[in-house]
């Protein structure tokens, strides 16, 4: 409730008048469509020639070579020229690295902007882990090709329990409740159920098990078990989220590596994928110690105006209060979450590539690529690195028959980067072009879909989504 309140204060206060225009926007938010979104359109073939593809499997970039792409999937490989059709486009990419598209697996979308800025820096795919009704119309408009922007997979709306639920999430106390919302979620079209670790274990397994019945994914928060469970509890999840609840769980808040790898191998029984989220405690820590400055550093003009208020209010201006021994405090911390992922790494437990982004006001994009240089500074190797953003992320999804690598049949969602990525991670930041579902997307587009997410949606449509989820959760 606390949320609503702080809502109804940006507009000036509680009043019939007030409640009435909020309500207003609900509609006006569901038919909202943003004018400057780039348009869908491959319907020609494409074909890159001269190209050094990175095999994402195998750790090999192959040179000279010509892929041709059609219907938005890769039909050739090789280092022949294909017998072209009358409409193909060809594009001499004079030696360029192409890898797959990466993902992001551990996002929040707060605008369909987010989307269209992700694209821009090579992340082809993102996963959302705070489902609300309009990610789902979203989702929708990208299948149809009504816009462009990164293919969205996302997760229910959060189920939590009753002692840290808030506005944005669903409370759930009961295990028929949980089986119920499950299934319901299910039928929605979500893809996955996201369950925070705060709930009660009965509950928990009410989850797991109803989701298990139905085939249907779930992500947990934490890789620690829910309190009352054995860590066996978070076998064949889609995925655990989080590594600092590692330090903050089984830890108890000891930075003590000798615990650390007894408790890794434990966890290694249960053959897990974690997504460490690294780069959300990054901000965090620079937050509370350069304060403003880094604030002013960001680009706060691409995020979406209520989440940003929202942010400042109840993440935010905590870390920019914080203190200075608070502060040197995070930095130590963050050190050691970089030795967790180390430790993670040694024992081949599966990763992913997830920042966390549209948290601590970090924006859609650069976000990614802040994460994979968090993961690289952890001492993991570009080539894991890479597996973790691409071909672990379409597994984790169960697309890797269409996702996920350069290979003949799979859906042609690339990153086009000047240099080789197995040995400079820091050029897919920089993207020469995109291909996304086989549309080439130049340097220029990719400009263009950066200045479109300066503009993210008003407060009024924004505050219309928002009790949209509220009221969809709160009488459905």
């Amino acid at each position: 409730m606390k949320y609503l309140i702080a809502l109804f204060k940006f507009l000036g206060g509680v009043s019939l008048m007030v409640l009435l225009v909020v309500g207003l926007a609900i509609p006006i938010s569901i038919y909202e469509m943003p004018s400057d979104l780039l348009v869908a359109n491959n319907a020609n073939d494409l074909v890159l020639t001269n190209a050094t593809y990175v095999d994402v499997v195998t750790g090999a970039a192959v040179s000279n070579t010509q892929i041709h792409i059609a219907n938005g999937q890769i039909v050739a490989i090789g280092k022949e020229p294909p017998i072209w059709k009358q409409q193909v486009r060809i594009i001499n990419i004079e030696g360029a690295f192409v890898s797959p598209g990466l993902f992001d697996m551990h996002v929040h979308v707060h605008d369909r902007k987010y989307l269209g800025l992700y694209l821009a820096y090579g992340v082809t795919s993102v996963r959302n882990l705070r489902g609300l009704p309009m990610h789902l119309r979203w989702k929708d408009e990208l299948n149809n090709s009504e816009w462009l922007g990164s293919s969205l997979y996302t997760s229910s709306p959060v189920l939590d329990g009753e002692k840290y639920a808030h506005a944005l999430q669903q409370t759930v106390t009961s295990p028929e409740k949980a089986r119920q919302l499950v299934s319901r979620y299910k039928d929605d079209g979500y893809d996955l159920i996201k369950a925070y670790g705060y709930l009660d274990k009965d509950v928990f397994s009410a989850i797991t098990e109803k989701a298990k019945e139905l085939d249907f994914p779930v992500a947990k928060h934490g890789p620690n078990p829910v309190e009352g469970l054995r860590l066996n509890a978070n076998k064949d999840l889609q995925s655990l989220e989080h590594v600092e609840d590692i330090f903050q769980g089984p830890l108890n808040f000891s930075f003590d590596p000798v615990t650390l790898r007894k408790w890794v191998t434990e966890l290694k029984f249960i053959n897990p994928t974690i997504t460490p989220t690294l780069a959300t405690f990054h901000h965090l820590t620079q937050l509370s110690l350069n304060k403003q400055e880094f604030v002013d550093g960001l680009p706060l003009e691409t995020l979406n105006p209520l989440y940003r208020r929202l942010l400042g209010e109840f993440a935010v201006n905590r870390w920019l209060d914080a203190s200075q021994e608070q502060a040197r405090y995070n930095q130590r911390e963050e050190a050691f979450l970089l030795d967790i992922v180390k430790e993670l790494d040694r024992q081949d437990i599966t990763l992913l590539v997830g920042s966390d982004g549209g948290t601590m006001y970090m924006p859609a994009g650069p976000s990614t690529h802040l994460e994979i240089e968090l993961l690289e500074k952890a001492g993991v190797t570009p080539l894991t690195i890479i597996q973790a953003a691409t071909i672990n992320a379409a597994t984790a999804l169960n697309i890797e028959d269409q996702y996920g690598s350069i290979q003949v049949g799979k859906v042609a969602d690339l990153l086009i980067s000047k240099n080789n990525p197995l040995k400079d991670l820091f050029t897919l930041a920089q993207p020469i072009a995109v291909v996304k579902a086989g549309q080439w997307l130049s340097k220029e587009d990719l400009l263009s879909l950066k200045e479109s997410g300066k503009n993210p949606s008003n407060l009024y449509v924004s505050i219309g989504r928002f009790l949209e989820d509220w009221l969809t959760r709160k009488f459905h």
